[in-house]
């Protein structure tokens, strides 16, 4: 049996649960990008939306399982703000 392909969009709003305390919180995907094979989202908290300092969260997404994981490597979270860093310089945002 084949799954379903999900789809996420930059703009779009995904809430996610705290795995500790189960609490759901909305986020806003600011960037989707890839780096190798794998596939980053960039979050930002959907109150602090078009505020001028945000909270930034970066999470891996597994396309096969359609989930979202927590960068576990210091070096990989390096590679992933340094990517960032080079997105956003390019956008000029």
């Amino acid at each position: 049996m084949e799954m379903e392909e999900i789809e996420f969009e930059v703009g779009e709003v995904i809430t996610l649960s705290d795995d500790e305390t189960g609490e759901e919180k909305d986020f806003l995907i600011m960037y989707i990008f890839d780096i190798e094979d794998r596939k980053y989202f960039c979050l930002v908290p959907e109150e602090q939306e078009g505020q001028e300092e945000v909270e930034v969260h970066f999470l891996r997404f597994d396309e096969k399982e359609g989930m979202l994981y927590p960068i576990e490597s210091e070096e990989e979270q390096e590679n992933v703000i340094a990517t960032f860093e080079a997105l956003e310089a390019e956008f000029g945002e």
